[in-house]
């Protein structure tokens, strides 16, 4: 990853990611690949955080999406809530802009890919590194036991297999889903451990 796109992760929020790519579009010496990465970027950056990423609580689609494949995992998949249940899995991996989700590509530049799964290892290690450090997610029995380090890891292990790895097999989604179960695989393994 070049420099300009690791500077761009370094900032924390949406807010100065979008003056970060505002302030480049406007420098003439930019180089054009520096100015593909930049529109590049703010695709993503708008298909994430909305049409007003600057605010200061900017809802994260992905992490909208998330959350809710944990409550679709969580519900009965019986015979007659299938349908909804796929649909409901289908619109959020399209939120997390699986290509095979999107009804047409956010892009076609051969630098998209790479930056997208970008996207994601952010997302991921936002996720995560939010978990550990979230007293609420790091406890048990309705919050009154607190969890071991090991024990935090191994619940968020756990829904990683379970909302990139089961899920998606229970509607033969695996194939469609694999780029973002790496990703997360990839991301869990950096900053958990094995």
């Amino acid at each position: 990853m070049d420099d300009f796109v690791k500077d761009y992760y370094a900032l924390p929020s949406a807010g100065e990611r979008l003056r970060f790519l505002e302030h480049a579009e406007q420098e003439l010496t930019r180089p054009e690949n520096e100015k593909v990465l930049c529109a590049l970027l703010k695709k993503l950056l708008y298909a994430r955080f909305g049409a007003h990423p600057a605010r200061p609580h900017a809802t994260d689609a992905f992490l909208a999406a998330f959350l809710s494949l944990r409550v679709t995992f969580q519900r009965d998949s019986g015979f007659l809530s299938r349908g909804k249940q796929k649909a409901e899995v289908l619109r959020a991996f399209a939120a997390l802009l699986l290509p095979d989700f999107l009804i047409e590509p956010l892009s076609d530049d051969p630098a998209y890919p790479a930056l997208l799964r970008a996207e994601w290892a952010d997302f991921a290690d936002t996720l995560f590194r939010t978990c550990l450090r979230d007293p609420a997610y790091r406890t048990r029995v309705f919050g009154l036991l607190p969890m071991s380090d090991e024990m935090t890891a191994d619940r968020i292990r756990g829904e990683v297999r379970q909302l990139f790895r089961e899920l998606p097999a229970r509607f033969s989604l695996q194939r469609e889903t694999a780029p973002l179960l790496s990703v997360m695989e990839e991301r869990l393994a950096a900053v958990i451990g094995s």
